[in-house]
């Protein structure tokens, strides 16, 4: 059943709904997940949300797991006993705060669709606060979260760039959530498909030409017969590598097991490609070419061993150019060298590629494909 109040707006913390959500909490239930430290703050949300208008407050009082993380799931369970609403105002998935993201996602499973704070994109829904209204806004700060504002340097969360005239939104829903978080939330798994966006980002199409434009250069030198690819993930490039060397023998590793089952059903049909459920720490680096393309930065402090691993006449590696520079380094007093480098420039984009309001920073990769002075056999 639908409540009464048909608005929702759902915060982490006390004061988010004074920082984000004050130009839509009149008539609205107003729920704050944490208590966010104490009886004080219990008190100065509830004389908060009676000043912007609210019509019924609410504290669900969960506990964080550490600094970083709420449950989830309980989280959950407590949004779902609110019942259902019409409109429902949240986090959004790009913000900086661990727990803004955990609501977010937490609401996103919770209803249909949510509106989200607008963090940089296009806005679908815009609230200029009048001179009353921000006056209202930051007096309700500067009285009632005085005491956050001292911290403001240490936790980032009161600061002044926080404090804004102008309170935007933009509709969104789970999967779209779901991909923002992958870019935002170390450990996020899901079963949503090509949650990369890698068979519609105009970056990563570019990113997979651009390897493949490389990779023309093993053709022309020495066709190689093994392949081994690690990080496989859903295998757009996988069937790349089969397009362009169809009579080679693909070594596909990914360790993630929602990427390799749907590896399987892309390429388990292949009998010329071999899936194997592994990291890159667990496999031997050999073949004829070996791929070692956005995956490195995944085990930092291992890098050094698995570059000294790599048996292979042909090496492709593919990262930010930060990140290469050390890269390469190592590479050169391993004794290799360039064959041929290309680069992809960074940008801003949609999350899915496409027309979505989430804008994500691709940052960009150098493709370098590399040999021994004296190639090694495998």
């Amino acid at each position: 059943m639908e409540n009464a109040t048909s608005t929702l707006v759902l915060v982490a913390h006390p004061g988010d709904e004074t920082l984000g959500f004050s130009s839509v909490c009149r008539g609205a239930d107003i729920v704050s997940v944490t208590a966010g430290g104490g009886p004080r703050l219990t008190t100065a949300f509830q004389q908060a949300c009676v000043v912007l208008g609210g019509k019924q407050v609410f504290m669900l009082d969960l506990p964080a797991i550490d600094s970083f993380r709420l449950p989830i799931e309980v989280l959950v369970s407590r949004i779902r006993e609110l019942g259902s609403y019409s409109r429902v105002y949240t986090h959004s998935p790009l913000e900086a705060h661990a727990h803004h993201r955990d609501v977010a996602l937490a609401a996103s499973r919770c209803f249909r669709e949510i509106w989200v704070r607008s963090c940089g994109g296009y806005a679908a829904e815009a609230h200029v606060l009048s001179q009353a209204a921000f006056g209202q806004k930051l007096a309700l700060i500067n009285s009632s979260y005085a005491p956050e504002i001292m911290l403001a340097t240490e936790h980032e969360h009161f600061s002044s760039a926080e404090v804004a005239g102008v309170e935007a939104f933009v509709p969104t829903h789970f999967p779209e959530v779901i991909q923002v978080l992958v870019h935002t939330t170390p450990g996020i798994r899901t079963e949503i498909s090509d949650v990369w966006a890698f068979q519609t980002s105009p970056y990563e199409k570019e990113r997979f030409d651009r390897t493949c434009a490389v990779l023309a250069h093993v053709a022309g030198e020495c066709v190689p017969t093994s392949i081994l690819e690690i990080g496989a993930c859903e295998g757009v490039m996988t069937r790349r590598l089969r397009a362009q060397f169809p009579s080679a023998r693909i070594y596909a590793v990914e360790a993630n097991p929602i990427f390799l089952r749907r590896l399987q059903e892309s390429l388990g049909d292949d009998a010329n490609t071999d899936i194997v459920e592994a990291s890159v720490l667990e496999v031997p680096l050999s073949a004829d070419l070996v791929l070692l393309t956005e995956v490195l930065y995944l085990v930092p402090e291992h890098i050094a061993d698995i570059l000294a691993r790599v048996r292979a006449k042909y090496l492709l590696t593919s990262h930010y150019t930060n990140f290469d520079e050390p890269v390469s380094r190592l590479l050169h007093s391993l004794g290799w060298h360039t064959i041929v480098s290309m680069q992809v420039g960074p940008r801003f984009e949609p999350v899915d590629g496409r027309t979505s309001c989430f804008l994500i920073r691709r940052p960009g990769t150098q493709i370098k494909l590399w040999t021994l002075t004296q190639s090694m056999s495998t």
